[in-house]
C-alpha cells in the first residue's frame, strides 16, 4: 500500500487513535512502517556503512537469519526491539502493534 492511499490510510488511524490498537493492524501498516523505518538501509547500497544490512526478501524462507539465528517471528521481534550490531534498536519507537505489522509485513516478501 504504497503512496497516497497508503498516506491517508494512516492518517486515518492515527486520527482516529487506533494504530497503537487493533484498528491499524495489518500488511499493509507494516509496509508503510517498513518503507519509513527500514527500506532507505535494507533495500539500497549506501557507501557510507561499512557493512551493507542484509536484503529483507524471504527473510522467513530459509531456516536461519543472516545474523545465524533461527529464522522465528520471535528472533525477528527481538532484533526489531532491541537492535543487533549497527541496526539501531527500535524499542519505544515502535509500539508492539507496530512491530507485529512489519513482521506481518517481512513474512510477505518473496
Amino acid at each position: 500500500m504504497k503512496g497516497l492511499a497508503g498516506s491517508t490510510a494512516i492518517a486515518f488511524c492515527l486520527a482516529a487513535g487506533t494504530c497503537g490498537l487493533a484498528g491499524c493492524g495489518s500488511a499493509d501498516h507494516g509496509e508503510e512502517l517498513y518503507d519509513l523505518h527500514c527500506a532507505a538501509c535494507h533495500e539500497t547500497s549506501n557507501p557510507d556503512l561499512k557493512k551493507q544490512p542484509p536484503k529483507l526478501e524471504g527473510l522467513f524462507r530459509a531456516k536461519t537469519l543472516p545474523s545465524g539465528a533461527p529464522a522465528t517471528d520471535e528472533q525477528v521481534r527481538n532484533t526489531i526491539i532491541e537492535g543487533l550490531r549497527t541496526m539501531p534498536a527500535f524499542q519505544g519507537r515502535l509500539s508492539v502493534t507496530d512491530v507485529n505489522d512489519l513482521i506481518q509485513y517481512l513474512h510477505t516478501l518473496k
